[in-house]
């Protein structure tokens, strides 16, 4: 089910950080303004590097900054990179038993239509758009 979790919390706000920056920003400057877990604000860097979105470079002037990518990238994509699927009810899950599977008439329809509104909106959103 689509909820926004720490996570995905924490990397908008590393994000609302490094908009405004050219530079690349260590880790420590990033999480003196934002006051975060740095253990998790660094795990979340990481995932952030891995999708693309970030730029890391090690040494004396390291740190990370927004890649080119960055302005391409849609919420969806953005969410997906840390939610997983965004289904938006637990029945979706195809590992999710439902006690009333039998007898559901609305799972189609949340299938179908809701669920794929839900993610068409989110593509049309630049992920820039967000943080400014």
């Amino acid at each position: 089910m689509l909820t926004i979790h720490n996570e995905t919390d924490y990397a908008f706000l590393m994000l609302s950080k490094l908009i405004v920056e050219k530079d690349f920003i260590p880790l420590s400057a990033i999480n003196r303004v934002l006051r975060l877990p740095e253990r998790f604000l660094a795990r979340v860097a990481s995932r952030l590097v891995k999708g693309g979105i970030l730029i890391s470079q090690e040494g004396k002037i390291g740190g990370y900054k927004l890649a080119k990518r960055f302005l391409k990238m849609n919420l969806y994509d953005f969410l997906k990179l840390f939610e997983g699927d965004l289904e938006m009810v637990k029945c979706l899950d195809k590992t999710y038993q439902c006690p009333w599977e039998t007898i559901c008439i609305h799972k189609s329809y949340l299938r179908n239509k809701l669920n794929h509104v839900l993610v068409r909106e989110l593509k049309k959103i630049p992920l820039k758009t967000v943080l400014c």
